[in-house]
């Protein structure tokens, strides 16, 4: 059986080469390779990766993390890879915890394992308060939206079993960390969290994806909206629908009822406009759910055929 550890790069070169230079070369018992996704570099960060031994794409220009995620997730499964461990490039992660963190994936104790700063309050790092804040935040929403516990969301330090890897689906640009937990918590996945001492801060630059907090909050809650709604549209567009029609019909009710005993809409004319508008609404609302529900049963057919396709393509190369 084969690991990939896959690694997102921009203009890392201080620091990429040490990385895969630390990435064991077997793990548990299966055979490991490397795999850098350059995501637009300026820098030499392609050629350090070569020459640390990694197998290199490039998107020749800057994609986002949740490309550079998808590129790492076609790779693994058109060259049927078992398992994968994503890891940044940066060196806030040490690649001697991949032993740790990928065991009860290899071990089938679980589909998913991800690395948590905050499961432990020991192993809690030391970064800024309103970055604890906010993860603290995320981990919360991310939690109600996938239905399971979650102690930290936003870690990138991952490893996916062969399920995961045959179903797991992301659409988003910008990230992949809170939408990949949401899908495949939804999915009924295996999900355990090993805590892990990592780095709280870049020791060299400055993050590329939460420099900017408010634009981070703003794409990562998009990305999380997009994959839950997907999953449970009814929910998401039924219930309102349906509070908003039966709003609307108690205060229509009640101006006709004020019509026929006194014969005049006013002074509740607003209540019958208030109530036409819920309806009206609420209606849309409701076709709004029947297309994503139509939508949704369509991505589960297609990823049905991806997961298909991807044990094929594993059982033929293993043989």
């Amino acid at each position: 059986m084969k690991t990939l550890v896959a690694i997102p790069a921009l203009n890392e070169e201080i620091t990429v080469k040490q990385v895969i230079s630390s990435v064991p070369h077997k793990l548990h018992g299966t055979h490991v390779e490397v795999l850098v996704v350059d995501d637009g570099s300026t820098d030499s960060t392609v050629a350090e990766a070569r020459d640390a031994g990694a197998f290199v794409i490039s998107h020749g220009r800057n994609m986002g993390l949740g490309t550079a995620f998808r590129t790492m997730l076609s790779y693994a499964r058109e060259k049927g890879f078992h398992f994968m461990v994503t890891m940044d490039a940066d060196g806030q992660f040490n690649p001697e915890d991949i032993p740790a963190l990928s065991r009860p994936v290899i071990e089938n104790e679980a589909d998913f394992s991800t690395a948590s700063r905050f499961i432990d309050p020991e192993l809690v790092p030391d970064m800024p308060v309103l970055k604890k804040w906010g993860n603290a935040k995320v981990a919360k929403l991310v939690s109600n939206l996938a239905n399971t516990k979650i102690h930290d969301a936003t870690c990138g330090f991952r490893v996916y079993g062969p399920k995961a890897l045959e179903r797991m689906a992301c659409f988003s640009r910008f990230t992949y960390t809170q939408e990949v937990l949401i899908d495949i918590a939804r999915k009924g996945l295996r999900i355990k969290e090993i805590p892990i001492e990592i780095r709280g801060e870049r020791e060299h630059g400055k993050s590329r994806i939460a420099s900017n907090l408010w634009r981070y909050a703003h794409l990562s809650a998009e990305a999380m909206y997009s994959v839950a709604h997907g999953h449970s549209p009814w929910r998401f567009y039924g219930t309102p629908a349906f509070s908003l029609i039966g709003i609307g019909i108690l205060l229509d009710v009640f101006t006709l009822s004020w019509w026929f005993i006194t014969g005049m809409i006013s002074p509740f004319t607003a209540f019958g406009i208030g109530g036409l508008f819920l309806i009206t609404f609420g209606i849309l609302l409701v076709l709004f759910a029947s297309i994503a529900d139509i939508s949704s049963a369509n991505r589960k057919m297609l990823e049905e055929i991806t997961a298909m396709e991807t044990r094929r393509i594993r059982e033929k190369l293993g043989n």
